[in-house]
């Protein structure tokens, strides 16, 4: 898994904001999996084109790699849904 300043930097390079399922697993490093299953579990909304693919903003991009270290820390979907709303301010 990259670092955020590897991803930021990857995306500054590629530019635009609706990456491809490919291109997000290559800026975070997070398998296509893993992406989809943060998705099911409603940690993350990506926009879909007509034809249904994912297109990933840059927030996105962010908000999986934050997932994925959570994740690899041992948390559970549902704790890392706490955590994102804690963080946002929409729990205690």
């Amino acid at each position: 898994m990259q670092t955020k300043k590897q991803a930021n930097d990857n995306k500054n390079r590629l530019g635009g904001n609706n990456y491809t399922m490919a291109i997000a697993v290559k800026l975070t490093g997070v398998e296509s999996h893993r992406i989809r299953r943060y998705e099911e579990g409603g940690l993350l909304t990506p926009k879909r084109t007509e034809g249904n693919q994912r297109l990933f903003s840059a927030d996105d991009i962010e908000l999986i790699i934050e997932i994925a270290k959570l994740e690899d820390e041992g948390i559970n979907i549902d704790g890392i849904k706490a955590i994102l709303a804690m963080r946002k301010g929409e729990r205690e």
